[in-house]
């Protein structure tokens, strides 16, 4: 729980800053200012989702495949509540929110195969100095 609670004040500080900026972008272009207690709430129960998502992400207990499949259930009600909180100003296109999901679904996926190679050239670099060390020491 103290883990999660570092993950969330940190998400929660990006989120804030993410948030009050795009605000600031759509009453600069439109007119248009939200009122700072429902963005304040939005971002409150936004990095509670995200923090859960990370969290599911970085879990090493399981198979990956699925940890990384709940995470992004778990970004999906996120995703709809960005929505609500800019609503038709920052969205014009209901489209937008899910092409920004494939992207980032795409970006995350290059990422979990670049660490996924990497880290299995490391186990098999491991088990080779094992099997080494284990000759060495019949000999």
């Amino acid at each position: 729980m103290k883990d999660y609670g570092k993950l969330y004040l940190k998400v929660f500080f990006i989120i804030g800053i993410v948030s009050l900026l795009l605000a600031f972008m759509v009453a600069r272009r439109t007119d248009y200012t939200y009122p700072f207690i429902r963005v304040q709430v939005g971002v409150f129960v936004l990095s509670a989702f995200v923090t859960c998502a990370i969290g599911l992400f970085q879990l090493e207990k399981g198979i990956s495949l699925i940890n990384i499949i709940l995470g992004y259930v778990v970004l999906i009600p996120a995703i709809f509540l960005l929505r609500l909180i800019y609503g038709r100003y920052l969205f014009r296109f209901s489209s937008l929110i899910y092409i920004i999901m494939v992207v980032v679904g795409i970006i995350y996926g290059c990422a979990v195969y670049v660490v996924a190679k990497k880290y299995k050239k490391e186990v098999d670099e491991l088990n080779q100095l094992i099997e080494k060390n284990q000759e060495d020491h019949k000999i």
